[in-house]
């Protein structure tokens, strides 16, 4: 696989698996556990697109049933226009994001 080294040290996959309109949150579960069982490790989602606690639980029971580490996976969501307005939206959609997921981190926000 190749990556990209981000200015942080971060490796990022150069290929990722979105789930952009896969709003049935089983479908989108299934999706992301094949895509992580293909070898996809960056998973991209975001608050608009309504499934980050699909992506979230895919990602933990990817871990619990031994397919990968958490930190073998790069995890990407991203910020809903209407919360960019200022620092305390901006904040407040992260921790909204990280809540639905149930993730500890993403790996790029």
């Amino acid at each position: 696989m190749e990556y990209s080294i981000l200015s942080n040290n971060l490796k990022m996959p150069m290929v990722g698996f979105g789930v952009f309109k896969v709003t049935d949150k089983e479908e989108c579960q299934q999706s992301v556990l094949s895509a992580i069982r293909s070898g996809y490790r960056l998973i991209d989602t975001a608050a608009v697109y309504g499934n980050e606690d699909a992506v979230g639980d895919a990602v933990r029971e990817a871990i619990a049933t031994g397919l990968c580490t958490r930190e073998e996976l790069f995890i990407t969501s991203k910020l809903w226009v209407q919360d960019m307005a200022n620092y305390d939206l901006a904040k407040a959609g992260i921790e909204a994001s990280l809540k639905k997921s149930g993730l500890d981190y993403f790996d790029l926000y």
